[in-house]
């Protein structure tokens, strides 16, 4: 019969010492070399501004999906523009993008996470994105009209343009009555990543929505359709364009508004905004003369007015196209 000897304690104690300063160090040479995502996290206040436009093209899926419409209009989009990468969020991956780029800033994410509006949640999502990657951001009602993304912006402003919008109500709404504060479209947007124009979007939403609550008396969960007098002022192309203007009027130093910066022919650079004339993202919203009508340039995209927003539940009808919700190329 044979017997084993007893190890010895001191010797147990070495053993075991080795064994673990072994595995401590295996664990930091893989962190090393493969720092877990945390370590990635962006400071939303300090992410550095990129020197172009990503050639990314950004939706957002509803509940139900695609439709057969918005299908062919998201198809000519990236058939026009095969090396652009593109991504279609759901609600899930856009949660979870927020929360993880986020992280630093819990009280941002805690917000998103927690509104119930689609609309007011769609609209803080496309300028978080934009913000954090920059690139394209699309609605999924908008159609491209044959000329690439990458010729979009004139070649001698590609160097400076940090932001590229384009009105949506300019020509023919002229008036007493029509006398509104002119806005952009916010169905199209191209931004670099880090712009502080886009940060303060970001920034006047969240301060508009925490206002809403306390006067309301209710928390961010809380806060109904009823309570928002109107969402394209709250998260909307009037707020986007609004806090456009005032972040370009702090950096620049003078008042920026939309009057002198309209009746546009050409694209028109202010600061390191590109403005495009109505025509390029809005030319149905738009009553150009027949005189008019032969001076304008290229019309870049169409808008269909598909108007999914309005339903409360932020669905369009169709079912979900096999392959979309992650990102994709070509």
């Amino acid at each position: 019969m044979t017997s084993s000897r007893p190890i010895h304690p001191i010797r147990g104690t070495i053993v075991a010492i080795f064994i673990t300063s072994l595995i401590t160090l295996t664990y930091l040479l893989l962190r090393t070399a493969h720092p877990p995502l945390a370590d990635f996290t962006p400071n939303p206040l300090t992410i550095p501004l990129a020197p172009d436009i990503p050639p990314k093209i950004w939706y957002k899926l509803p509940p139900s999906g695609l439709s057969p419409n918005t299908h062919r209009w998201t198809s000519t989009c990236l058939d026009q523009n095969p090396h652009y990468r593109h991504e279609f969020l759901t609600d899930a991956s856009a949660d979870a993008f927020v929360s993880h780029t986020f992280a630093s800033r819990p009280d941002l994410v805690t917000t998103y996470l927690s509104l119930n509006i689609p609309i007011l949640k769609a609209d803080l999502l496309r300028y978080l994105l934009l913000y954090a990657e920059g690139g394209i951001w699309n609605d999924l009602d908008v159609s491209c009209e044959g000329v690439p993304m990458d010729l979009w912006v004139p070649r001698a402003y590609r160097d400076v343009a940090g932001l590229v919008v384009g009105w949506e109500f300019e020509v023919g709404w002229e008036g007493e009555e029509d006398d509104f504060e002119r806005q952009f479209a916010s169905w199209v947007i191209m931004a670099r990543p880090g712009l502080g124009q886009v940060w303060m979007v970001v920034e006047d939403i969240l301060d508009g929505i925490a206002e809403v609550c306390g006067r309301n008396n209710v928390s961010v969960g809380g806060l109904g359709v009823g309570m928002v007098e109107d969402v394209v002022d709250f998260t909307g192309p009037t707020r986007f364009t609004r806090s456009v203007m005032r972040s370009l009027g702090e950096t620049m130093g003078v008042e920026v508004d939309w009057m002198g910066l309209t009746r546009l022919w050409k694209p028109r650079l202010v600061g390191d905004v590109l403005i495009f004339p109505g025509y390029a993202f809005a030319k149905d919203a738009n009553e150009y003369s027949e005189e008019e009508e032969k001076r304008l340039g290229q019309i870049l995209v169409t808008h269909h007015y598909a108007g999914s927003w309005k339903n409360q539940l932020g669905s369009i009808e169709g079912a979900l196209v096999e392959g979309y919700g992650q990102e994709q190329t070509g």
